[in-house]
């Protein structure tokens, strides 16, 4: 009986440097459109929301296979390109990392903690995980609980700590502080009701005002009901009206919450001209908060700028384990430090 064989095919030889020069391009693309184009059209709207981890898994597989070209054949093409493309991968992944400094007596810490309004974890699990952190200053945001004594159960067992709340009942930002609170206030956000809690504190270094928020979020159910551009306008005069109060604001100044903005994109880059991100000043590794169980996206922060008296800056930031939330809470050291005065 004669034996079939299968045809050899003869497929042409993998070119893996300029496999890597193509994905190279398509990641410096990518990233362009997220910077630039970002919240201008609806699909580089979504883009900024791709977790960055889908578009740099290609590039240390392209470098296994350089080097497995390497060590076979001697073969050194496509090393260059492909040691860039793990760089930008790196980039675009946000990875940083800074050493942790000595601590000074002007260190405080703040939390915030987005605790999704303790649908996934009891009060039990959240204020230990809350407690834990020792911090001094604490913003916690979508507080409005699913059950109505939710947010009162979990503050009793937060104790020490001078409270400020948006509204009374479904407060749905909440500032915790153990410096004295001199004045609070609501700022009422347009379509929604969401608000900004602004917060004046009494630190040993002098005042410091504290914005507490929870930025509206491009979410797929709006894509599916094409409300996705009119959550884009929203989020747009949001941050107008934080440019405006952080604008009135003359010294020390935190803005922290979720923003549901990851670091790209036009509102990321506003915000940044004017406040300094704790992660890139301090962070160490990613700073993924988001998803709890396994965080792809980087959308808490605590944005910081000091006075013309006093420098305020992070020098530790950690995001913090997995707790009783789909996010992860993000742990700040800041540290004021007074200016020296320049003489004529």
């Amino acid at each position: 009986m004669r034996r079939f064989k299968l045809p050899r095919l003869h497929l042409p030889p993998l070119n893996v440097s300029r496999l890597n020069w193509a994905y190279l391009l398509v990641l410096l693309l990518v990233w362009a459109l997220g910077e630039w184009m970002a919240e201008r059209t609806l699909p580089t709207l979504l883009l900024a929301y791709v977790p960055p981890v889908l578009l740099a898994w290609p590039a240390p597989i392209l470098l296994l296979l350089v080097l497995l070209r390497l060590v076979r054949r001697g073969d050194v093409r496509g090393l260059f390109p492909a040691l860039l493309s793990c760089g930008a991968a790196l980039f675009y992944l946000g990875f940083t990392w800074h050493s942790a400094e000595p601590p000074q007596s002007s260190d405080f810490k703040l939390l915030t903690y987005n605790i999704a309004r303790g649908r996934l974890g009891n009060v039990e699990r959240l204020s230990n995980q809350i407690r834990a952190a020792n911090a001094d200053i604490i913003t916690l945001q979508e507080t409005n609980g699913v059950r109505w004594p939710f947010t009162d159960e979990l503050l009793a067992k937060v104790p020490g700590y001078f409270v400020s709340r948006s509204g009374t009942l479904g407060a749905e930002v909440i500032t915790l502080s153990r410096f004295p609170v001199v004045s609070t206030r609501e700022v009422s956000l347009p379509n929604t009701t969401r608000r900004f809690l602004v917060t004046r504190l009494k630190t040993p270094q002098g005042e410091l005002t504290l914005i507490n928020l929870h930025l509206s979020t491009v979410m797929l159910s709006k894509v599916l009901d094409g409300e996705a551009m009119t959550t884009r306008d929203n989020r747009q005069q949001q941050l107008e009206i934080l440019q405006r109060e952080a604008a009135a604001i003359s010294g020390p100044l935190i803005v922290a919450g979720d923003f549901n903005t990851p670091p790209r994109g036009r509102i990321y880059r506003a915000l940044t001209a004017e406040l300094s991100d704790a992660w890139d000043t301090a962070g160490r590794g990613f700073g993924y908060t988001f998803m709890a169980s396994w965080p792809v996206l980087r959308i808490d922060h605590v944005l910081s700028r000091g006075s013309a008296a006093v420098k305020l800056s992070a020098v530790s930031t950690e995001v913090q384990p997995a707790g009783g939330s789909d996010h992860r809470a993000l742990l700040v050291v800041l540290r004021f430090t007074r200016q020296q005065t320049q003489l004529p």
